[in-house]
């Protein structure tokens, strides 16, 4: 069976080897804002940080599939499905709880602002 998947048979052992030939790893670690590349980085260390950390491992990958890969016509399609479960994975903020206002006066003293609606 033919995958159209550019990644496919891939690991990522070979994608960070790749771009450690092409890319020095400070270059990586700007273009991907990635601090394991920036701070005395080993194959080693960035592999374990990629490995746990889904989000550092997508920037990897679509650097990769862009420099490599970039002919492919499945890339496009595949770097579009990494960015939109990145998206969906996202946990949405909460709401900060809001403190009243304060208004100090001239002697020290704090008063609450009342907000009417």
């Amino acid at each position: 069976m033919q995958t159209n998947d550019p990644l496919y048979g891939i690991k990522l052992v070979q994608i960070l080897t790749e771009l450690h030939a092409k890319y020095t790893w400070q270059e990586i670690g700007e273009k991907l804002g990635i601090k394991c590349f920036l701070n005395n980085p080993t194959p080693k260390s960035c592999l374990k940080f990629l490995r746990q950390t889904p989000w550092a491992r997508s920037r990897v990958e679509i650097l990769y599939l862009k420099t490599f890969c970039s002919k492919h016509p499945e890339t496009t399609k595949l770097i579009r499905s990494i960015l939109g479960t990145q998206n969906k994975n996202k946990t949405p903020e909460t709401k900060k709880k809001t403190s009243p206002s304060v208004i100090k006066s001239n002697d020290g003293f704090e008063w609450a602002k009342i907000n009417k609606k």
